[in-house]
């Protein structure tokens, strides 16, 4: 009997482990076809990243948060900064259709190295940098790294301190080698479309989304396997990064904006903006009334005002 029950188990085990699996390719494949890459490439050290260059005039790179893409930039902000600015948005690894550098969880200095490389390549050595919620600790850590080629830093709703509450729990189960592999799979395959737009009701809250966002964006990127996985792994692994390099803050002399939306739920500024404006030499802080997480979305004026400030 126990056998029989076991085969049992194991047999429909099977059969959904088979199903998931077959839907989470196609939904992958399907996300591909729907959402094909905008921009171009460029391989370094045999890695692909992938990027969109806009404009003319002083470079500006801008680096995503965590789950999206460089899309997340394309869909309004990068056209208007485009008419002074060469701005080159990025896709980080394992997001968007730049390719992952490990399975262990990129670390922030990683990640500004690989697309400071990148940005050297395209001829671009000196620059702005730009950086949206974990973006934002990319943008501080390449400032870091590479201060005599950092000419701003612009923070929008930035990661820049460490934090008490943890990340949701999924991250951890999505970083682990095997829960990782089954999550992610599943998620692939069964994720209903009221979770993304859930999602989403929280990053722009107490803002809608902006008309046309949702479809645009391309949430079924963020839904695939390897940004699924890559995503959990940089998420679940980043505070020991950000406790290390925030004890250097103060080191940084080049001037840096911080814009940072004053009903940000997700990337409090009580922890992160706030504690960070004084930590620098050289900022100027903008905290935006009635704007949550989105305001790369919702305050394109100040954005515009801090980057015409970074380059004077």
């Amino acid at each position: 009997m126990i056998r029989k029950v076991a085969a049992t188990a194991g047999l429909a085990f099977a059969l959904t482990s088979g199903v998931a699996a077959y839907k989470s390719a196609r939904n992958d494949a399907r996300a591909t076809r729907d959402y094909p890459p905008i921009g171009q490439f460029i391989s370094i050290d045999g890695t692909k990243v992938h990027y969109v260059i806009e404009g003319d005039g002083p470079p500006l790179v801008l680096i995503h948060g965590a789950g999206g893409n460089l899309r997340d930039f394309t869909f309004q902000l990068t056209g208007k900064l485009a008419k002074t600015h060469t701005v080159i948005a990025f896709d980080r690894p394992g997001h968007g259709y730049t390719q992952t550098l490990n399975d262990q969880g990129e670390s922030l200095q990683e990640q500004a190295a690989l697309l400071k490389a990148a940005t050297d390549a395209l001829g671009y050595p000196d620059a702005i940098i730009g950086g949206y919620s974990y973006g934002g600790a990319v943008a501080l850590r390449w400032a870091l790294d590479y201060p005599n080629a950092t000419k701003g830093v612009l923070l929008m709703n930035a990661v820049s301190n460490p934090w008490v509450v943890p990340p949701s729990k999924l991250y951890a189960l999505a970083a682990a080698p095997v829960t990782g592999a089954v999550l992610g799979t599943a998620l692939s395959a069964f994720a209903p479309k009221s979770l993304v737009e859930d999602t989403l009701t929280s990053i722009f809250a107490p803002k809608p989304a902006p008309d046309g966002y949702l479809d645009y964006i391309g949430a079924p990127l963020t839904l695939r396997k390897v940004t699924l996985r890559a995503n959990g792994r940089q998420v679940n692994g980043l505070l020991p990064f950000v406790e290390e390099q925030s004890l250097r803050y103060g080191t940084l002399t080049m001037p840096v904006e911080i814009i940072h939306g004053a009903e940000d739920k997700s990337i409090p500024p009580t922890i992160h903006a706030d504690v960070l404006a004084k930590q620098l030499q050289n900022v100027t802080y903008t905290k935006v009334a009635g704007v949550g997480h989105s305001v790369h979305h919702y305050a394109h004026d100040e954005i515009l005002a801090a980057v015409g400030r970074l380059t004077r």
